[in-house]
């Protein structure tokens, strides 16, 4: 069913029946965008229930082959690749797998998302963590990368606030302040709902065909046209932002030689940029052709979760980063999308991202730490990636005490 009216996707996810799967994907008007309802069937794993949830992806995917399965993959399945010691607090628990087949599928057309009705401001968004205790933080990560542990690791921080209002209604005004190509709206049907407007593809699959582009390197938007053309020059001119995707980009490639073909495995123009409504970012495409009778849990195992959230290399990264990191991550740097129908599938990198549950919200930030990291420029990096979720929750990031002097 198509409808050329830019509102109708939302309106038509406001009036969706509550209290069962529900998706809606929107690209910000790059492409079309599809409302799923009319579930068949659902895959709910719930926090810390890792062991064996590929397998059990790919039985759900192998039963509905001929649905599209739509849902998220929390970051912590990383675990059911390689396990590294968890000793992190789950201090937000929500499910770290979800998805769904549908039988119903509405298009609507690539429209950008216009203004949304009146909603309730959130509360203040919470930092966790000091401007002092994140800098240390990230010392701690050039520390690790001068003594030769990692390369480059990517830390992050939680932020939590009170929201009453609804979360559909959420993510109308989070597509119009800060809309990005691969946004997503998942409610598991059970309280749960996850609202990403995120700017980062991690896989396309179509057949054989596989692709992923990365995005490392951030600089914030600035005011008028000129300044905010400086921000993007130095961005491109940026030995550390430049090091830093060349670094994950070798991963990718070292990642999809995996499951490819030998000598398939390719990298476009170096670097891309995209100008999103409150940053510009740095990425790259890596290409390859998958060895015939890959599985989307093939595919999955070799590359999740996504380098450019983890580091360099990978393993030792999520090791070091459970250990600097203050709170499991949830759907967060995990990915959202679509599988099939047959051998094809979509998904973000779930960055820009929050999380609703019990009347609270979650969401987080971070960035890649590289030895030419200063961490006051990590700091301000990490807020400047709020700042969309900031303008769509009506509110502001709020400090610890001890960070008020």
């Amino acid at each position: 069913m198509n409808d050329d009216t830019a509102a109708a996707p939302f309106a038509a996810l406001l009036a969706a029946r509550r209290g069962e799967p529900v998706a809606l994907l929107h690209s910000g008007g790059a492409g079309p965008t599809w409302l799923f309802t009319d579930a068949v069937a659902a895959l709910t794993l719930p926090a810390g229930a890792v062991d064996g949830a590929f397998a059990r992806l790919g039985g759900f995917l192998a039963a509905h082959a001929d649905h599209r399965v739509v849902g998220w993959l929390g970051y912590d399945l990383g675990h059911d690749v390689e396990g590294w010691p968890r000793t992190l607090v789950d201090d937000f628990p929500v499910p770290v797998l979800h998805v769904a087949a549908y039988a119903t599928c509405r298009e609507f057309a690539p429209l950008p998302a216009p203004p949304p009705p009146p909603l309730p401001a959130a509360g203040p968004l919470r930092a966790e963590l000091s401007r002092a205790d994140y800098e240390r933080r990230v010392a701690a990560v050039v520390e690790h990368i001068r003594a030769g542990d990692i390369f480059q690791a990517n830390l992050t921080q939680p932020f939590t606030a009170g929201f009453d209002g609804d979360p559909r209604a959420l993510f109308w005004r989070l597509g119009h302040v800060s809309p990005a190509p691969f946004a997503a709206y998942v409610e598991d049907g059970q309280g749960t709902a996850v609202l990403s407007s995120s700017p980062e593809e991690f896989l396309w699959r179509d057949g054989d065909e596989v692709r992923t582009r990365p995005i490392k390197g951030t600089r914030a938007r600035a005011d008028g046209a000129a300044a905010d053309a400086a921000q993007l020059a130095a961005l491109l001119g940026s030995e550390k932002d430049l090091a830093e995707l060349a670094m994950i980009v070798d991963l990718l490639r070292n990642d999809l030689g995996k499951v490819a073909m030998t000598g398939s495995v390719q990298v476009g123009p170096f670097p891309e940029f995209a100008t999103f409504a409150q940053v510009h970012h740095l990425y790259a495409t890596v290409l390859a052709r998958l060895v015939p009778g890959t599985s989307a849990v093939d595919l999955l195992r070799a590359t999740f979760p996504g380098g450019s959230i983890t580091g360099c290399p990978k393993l030792r990264c999520l090791e070091i980063l459970e250990r600097l990191e203050v709170a499991r991550r949830g759907v967060y740097t995990g990915a959202i999308g679509w599988f099939g129908p047959g051998p094809r599938l979509h998904l973000n990198i779930a960055i820009r991202t929050l999380v609703h549950r019990g009347g609270r919200l979650r969401g987080n930030a971070g960035g890649g730490v590289t030895a030419l990291s200063e961490p006051a420029a990590e700091w301000a990096e990490s807020l400047a990636k709020m700042a969309g979720l900031e303008r769509a929750l009506q509110t502001r990031v709020q400090l610890p005490p001890e960070a008020v002097a």
